[in-house]
């Protein structure tokens, strides 16, 4: 079920934070066109996979989601998801980040969105919400950001390596063969991919692997099955990365997010 969400336009102008508490059913996907209002996501249940301009990311019920400003993106939900999200005017806190990343969530994180969440929007500043926000955002710029984001290319060159990497997630093709088969120089290509992207071609495929791994784990799929369409010999070679880059095993991530749901 596709459906068209521009929540921070439909709050209406001179709204200086905003509230969108909703039950969406698996599978829906929400578009939104983008907005000039900062926004906090949080499913408190399900799974919500998010792609935008600035990337993608898996988000499950212990992590949140900033988006900048202006930023569109497209939502899908996987299991029943309980979104609360908060949308916040940069006039109104003009100190916030400029850039969209997931973070950790706390229980007093959890609680102060879920607060912002249910309440009216607001026109005029109200002491109670200023003091909510204020809260809100020591948690947002007290975060650090968290590994589960894959930067999306803009350069031709990358965004042909890229898209048949999502495309074929078992392929062991090397940075120097993909530099024979383009007619460049491995070192370019090496250097186009830490500066547009802020990561090495392995340490993008790599998260790209993760990213997808996650998703199919919420979507319930057995994790030997992963491993193997992830290119993987064993399970155990599977579960060492993952346990490397999240310091959890994927059987940890399947059981926290359902003590989560």
């Amino acid at each position: 079920m596709m459906s068209q969400l521009n929540t921070g336009a439909a709050l209406g102008t001179g709204v200086l934070v905003g509230g969108l508490s909703r039950d969406f059913a698996d599978s829906t996907v929400l578009s939104s066109l983008g907005h000039g209002m900062g926004e906090l996501k949080l499913a408190l249940s399900g799974v919500m996979i998010v792609s935008s301009t600035d990337g993608h990311w898996v988000v499950p019920p212990s992590r949140a989601l900033w988006l900048a400003p202006n930023v569109r993106h497209k939502v899908r939900m996987l299991g029943k998801v309980q979104l609360r999200s908060v949308f916040v005017n940069p006039e109104f806190q003009p100190d916030l980040p400029a850039q969209s990343y997931m973070l950790s969530v706390s229980p007093l994180f959890r609680e102060l969105i879920s607060a912002v969440a249910a309440a009216p929007a607001q026109t005029v500043s109200c002491p109670r919400i200023t003091l909510l926000m204020d809260l809100l955002l020591e948690q947002i710029n007290g975060s650090s950001a968290l590994p589960l984001h894959l930067p999306t290319p803009r350069d031709h060159r990358l965004a042909r390596i890229c898209t048949h990497i999502q495309e074929h997630l078992d392929d062991t093709k090397t940075l120097q063969e993909w530099a024979m088969d383009l007619g460049y120089d491995q070192r370019t290509l090496h250097r186009l991919f830490v500066h547009e992207l802020g990561m090495s071609f392995s340490q993008w495929r790599q998260q790209a692997k993760l990213l997808i791994a996650l998703e199919w784990l919420a979507e319930g799929r057995q994790v030997l099955s992963i491993a193997l369409d992830l290119g993987y010999q064993n399970q155990s070679a599977f579960t060492a990365m993952f346990r490397r880059n999240l310091g959890i095993t994927p059987s940890d991530f399947i059981r926290n997010s359902l003590l989560q749901s």
